[in-house]
């Protein structure tokens, strides 16, 4: 490729040269011929020593403070050093290398960037510092190569394909609003020695502690009761561990991204599922650190995937593990436009896949631009009459031909029905046919000319994200293996080709945004089949439950009232196997916290309704709309916590700083009570 300064030099050369040619000069001919064997020179050079650009290779490792990492943290601070290697003894030209970061890192200090000339014996090297973001997936692509000579007359964009992929797990640090939850060792001994010392309904004798009201009448110790004249209660060892199950919503509806910061230097996207997986990883922290034994069910709206309670830090690095996956996921929603997604798609693949896209392998025809408008068969056109002269265009030259056809055809039909049966009474017709025929046909043809120059004007957007389309069709079409016809077949179908777009774009963890609502005001992410698949694998759980154990459903059960019946009843049936459950509820980023327990949706509004009325109506667009959004989910959520309340089940809310403790302070319950009351 050419840049502006090799341009201007091609063009001096071909001008001097053209001089020296019509003005018969042996000097400025002389001259021009050099000067144009020195270029061709130099960009022959210049491609020869692009071979060993294609042949390099990049040696990324990723450092803690002390060693080589496979796996990242959370929150965590990591050192990234980058080497490019080069292959052979050919000296290659000068390149300027940029080691793309990924999504869910923020770059702290260090270059990206480093240029230089490469070789065998010294290959560039840069290091950087980078801050994971939350738990999920980190992707490194590859390093972007830009080539140049050293007049910088020739220039060269190549990617360097290295992909790296790190799971970035949940931080376990500890909390500072989290119980102390520690077993105590034994203080009165028994013969035996016992693994799980700590209160609960086991005959070996932990400790004696004054008598509380509520304790059992039959664990009072009554000689020394009546030795210290007050009542004394015996403490007895737990037999068994505790036993938690903690099921995790990695639905659509908690791995839609929300805008959650500005700037380049931030992450810029946040889902509630990262709040789920960090009460998740808090709690299991917690029990790990007392012995206790934690499962963990992941489920959406297809089905679940279950890991019985057990302990060990070979059981928590894969429940961690997991959570990591499923934090990585994004959404996917088949009826989304394409058009929603082109642009980011297309700037992806322009930076790491730049060799797809140069017009000798995936070029667009002019009269696939200017003649075809994509999709023809939209779900529903938006943008008013000037979409649908775009995408119809087609429609219009079919028009057009046929109209001209049938001018054509019925003059000469009329003709010759005239002739073979030499009456006259087709005269008339023949006339007005032959009249206004070609009115239809100029008609025809001025009115398609007309609208193809409107549309050449005012629709450059549209031929653009056209060729956007049609260039990522292709690319698609060859990554995941469709037939022949794959191209023309997401030209033409939304829902395929944005089904495909999504699955690039989570491939390579880009995040992206998708709208919540359909056009008809519908949700788009409100998937009733997940709660049958929640209520099946909690009764599955209970079943293979031994002892009284503690369900926390991570759920995101707003706004789905009408289906909650299945989850109810498999509620009931894991409290009336004395079990206890606990309701935790994610939160949109971003989003008021509903109202305490002591009010009510609105109780916060002493003004009256035309006060309120008055008040919403000096907002605008934008803030009445938020507003509206935030009363839904506070009332939504103030429903689903009257309904669960009738069955004793707290239910909190996973933005505030309440549930890890609650959660605790359920197990602490069942490790003091033997049977604790639902």
């Amino acid at each position: 490729m050419l840049t502006s300064r090799g341009c201007w030099c091609l063009f001096s050369v071909l001008v001097i040269l053209s001089l020296g040619l019509l003005r018969p000069s042996q000097t400025l001919t002389l001259l021009g011929l050099t000067l144009l064997l020195w270029f061709a020179g130099q960009w022959l050079w210049f491609l020869v020593r692009l071979s060993g650009v294609r042949r390099l290779h990049v040696r990324r490792e990723v450092w803690d403070d002390r060693s080589v990492v496979t796996t990242l943290w959370a929150g965590q601070t990591f050192e990234v050093r980058m080497r490019l290697v080069a292959e052979g003894r050919l000296s290659l030209p000068h390149i300027a290398a940029a080691d793309r970061l990924p999504f869910a890192v923020e770059h702290i200090d260090g270059s990206l960037h480093v240029q230089g000339i490469v070789s065998a014996k010294e290959p560039l090297e840069t290091t950087y510092r980078i801050r994971c973001g939350p738990a999920g997936l980190v992707r490194f692509e590859g390093v972007r190569i830009e080539a140049a000579d050293w007049q910088g007359l020739f220039y060269y964009v190549h990617f360097v394909h290295a992909v790296v992929v790190l799971p970035i797990l949940p931080l376990l640090m500890p909390r500072t609003s989290q119980p102390a939850s520690l077993k105590r060792h034994n203080l009165l001994l028994p013969p035996g020695i016992h693994r799980f010392r700590c209160p609960g309904s086991g005959s070996e004798l932990l400790d004696l502690r004054d008598y509380l009201p509520g304790d059992p009448p039959r664990t009072i110790a009554w000689k020394v009761s009546a030795r210290r004249d007050r009542l004394i209660t015996k403490e007895f060892e737990s037999e068994v561990p505790v036993r938690c199950t903690l099921f995790v919503d990695a639905s659509n509806s908690v791995r839609v991204p929300a805008p959650c910061g500005a700037g380049p230097q931030q992450i810029r996207y946040g889902k509630a599922l990262d709040r789920l997986i960090d009460i998740a990883a808090g709690v299991l922290q917690a029990n790990a650190s007392i012995r206790d034994l934690t499962g963990l069910c992941l489920f959406d709206e297809y089905g679940a995937s279950y890991i019985a309670p057990a302990r060990g830090s070979t059981h928590r690095t894969e429940c961690l593990r997991l959570l990591a996956a499923a934090a990585a996921r994004l959404p996917d929603q088949p009826t989304v436009p394409p058009d929603h997604l082109l642009p980011l798609a297309y700037s992806f693949a322009a930076e790491v896949y730049p060799e797809l896209l140069r017009p000798a392998v995936n070029s667009v025809p002019l009269a696939m631009i200017w003649l075809e408008g994509f999709s023809g068969y939209a779900r529903r056109l938006h943008g008013g009459l000037l979409e649908l002269l775009h995408r119809r265009k087609s429609a219009l030259r079919t028009l057009c031909w046929w109209t001209s056809f049938w001018a054509l055809v019925l003059p000469v039909s009329l003709l010759l029905a005239r002739t073979l049966f030499r009456t006259r009474a087709l005269d008339n017709s023949l006339l007005i046919i032959l009249f206004f025929a070609p009115l239809a046909v100029l008609a025809a043809w001025g009115g398609t000319i007309f609208l193809f120059g409107v549309d050449a004007v005012v629709g450059r957007s549209k031929r653009r994200r056209d060729r956007w389309r049609k260039q990522l069709a292709a690319i698609v079409s060859a990554r995941y293996g469709l037939a022949p016809g794959g191209l023309a077949v997401l030209l033409e179908d939304d829902d395929a080709f944005s089904r495909l777009l999504q699955r690039f774009l989570s491939e390579h963890q880009v995040p992206y945004t998708l709208p919540l609502y359909s056009p008809e005001g519908r949700y788009l992410f409100a998937a009733t089949e997940k709660i049958t698949v929640l209520a099946d694998a909690l009764v599955r759980a209970v079943g293979r439950g031994r002892d009284n154990e503690l369900f926390v459903l991570l759920a995101d059960l707003l706004e789905l009232d009408d289906a909650l019946d299945p989850l109810l009843r498999a509620v009931r049936v894991a409290l009336g196997r004395h079990h206890q459950v606990v309701l935790i509820c994610p939160w949109p980023p971003g989003l008021d916290l509903p109202p305490t327990r002591g009010q009510g949706p609105g109780a916060g509004d002493a003004k009256g309704p035309s006060s309120l009325a008055l008040g919403l109506s000096a907002l605008g667009p934008q803030q009445l709309w938020d507003h509206v959004t935030t009363q839904r989910f506070h009332r939504a959520y103030q429903r689903l916590r009257r309904t669960f309340a009738r069955l004793g089940v707290a239910v909190l809310c996973a933005a505030e700083e309440e549930p890890v403790p609650l959660v605790l302070r359920r197990l602490e319950r069942l490790r003091s009570l033997g049977r604790p009351h639902s």
